[in-house]
């Protein structure tokens, strides 16, 4: 424990950390998100899809996607994120970047007691399996943040629609359980009618609210 409070100095650089993927989109440096307003609100959307998903009955295991979602992106806090439309253009600049972020993550694991370092790498790992209906759950909460974040700012990119259909949305394909899919759908029939594509309304919501 005593270089714990180094390690969380260290993450207090999320604040900085820009996420520069976006330049593509358009985003303009003054208008895009750091990593830690990411993390924090993937980590929200994922435990609220969560808690609805579980409202009955026990489907997924909340602890785990919240856990995953907090370490998702840790590896690029030194050297940043690769833009989504250029890692799928050049899948080998996404392996050079896969390597990266596994060796960033390394070094911030290195603080960690060796037990510790071993339960936080292991979930860090599980980020990228989309076997589990959890580990879709992560990357969903992943990338929808993105669509909010680019109606929040107005983006008219023209690679959206696209994007939200095949790598998006798509990704409730993968989910296996069929209620916990059902789920996933009635919210992307939520987020597709009151949200995408119309830019920020979060001030609507509130005034028209009944």
């Amino acid at each position: 424990m005593k270089n714990l409070a180094k390690l969380l100095a260290v993450l207090q650089i999320t604040r900085e950390q820009p996420q520069y993927g976006y330049f593509l989109s358009g985003v303009r440096a003054h208008e895009t998100s750091n990593l830690a307003e990411h993390h924090y609100l993937v980590s929200m959307i994922a435990w609220l899809l969560c808690e609805n998903i579980n409202e009955d009955e026990q489907l997924v295991d909340t602890d785990a996607v919240m856990k995953m979602c907090m370490l998702h992106d840790l590896g690029e806090l030194f050297g940043g994120d690769l833009s989504a439309p250029l890692s799928r253009k050049k899948p080998e600049m996404k392996v050079h970047a896969r390597a990266l972020e596994a060796l960033n993550f390394g070094f911030l694991t290195a603080f960690l007691t060796p037990n510790v370092n071993a339960k936080l790498t292991a979930i860090y790992d599980r980020t990228e399996n989309k076997d589990t209906d959890e580990g879709v759950i992560v990357k969903f909460a992943d990338m929808i943040e993105c669509q909010f974040f680019l109606d929040h700012i107005g983006s008219k990119s023209g690679h959206r629609p696209d994007f939200y259909a095949n790598h998006v949305k798509a990704l409730i394909e993968k989910i296996e359980n069929p209620r916990v899919k059902a789920k996933m759908l009635d919210f992307a029939e939520g987020f597709e009618r009151d949200v995408w594509g119309q830019g920020a309304r979060a001030g609507d919501f509130i005034i028209n609210q009944e």
